[in-house]
């Protein structure tokens, strides 16, 4: 039999302001009154402080919300691979999509975002 690994949810202690920050953030772009929309929100900090924890939490609260979430990672090793990061954050929302629908998302950017992307190979010429 194999044995299933599981995740749990961790328990964040003194989290309470970040906590606060997060879910007026999610309050703000969910909301239905006129200073609603998207947002950003980033963490920073040293190794060891908890952020992988507290972004776990982000995701739970902006999932059980609706909100669209996109993610990745970056670090020293991403950081000679051109457009890594926005690759992880955009490619999986448009990738598979046909050239048309790709043209009309990009608009006059295809011919650069596209291949920035993966989404397409670069124009010849």
């Amino acid at each position: 039999m194999t044995e299933r690994r599981t995740r749990t949810r961790r328990t964040l202690f003194e989290r309470e302001a970040e906590l606060l920050a997060v879910d007026e953030a999610l309050d703000r772009l969910t909301g239905s009154g006129p200073d609603t929309g998207g947002g950003l929100l980033a963490l920073s900090g040293p190794a060891g402080l908890g952020k992988t924890t507290l972004l776990a939490e982000v995701r739970r609260r902006a999932l059980a919300r609706s909100c669209t979430l996109l993610a990745a990672r970056g670090g020293e090793q991403e950081q000679s691979q051109p457009f890594h990061v926005a690759r992880q954050l955009i490619q999986p929302q448009l990738a598979g999509r046909p050239e048309a629908e790709l043209r009309a998302a990009l608009g006059s950017w295809y011919a650069i975002v596209g291949p920035a992307l993966g989404l397409c190979a670069p124009a010849q010429g």
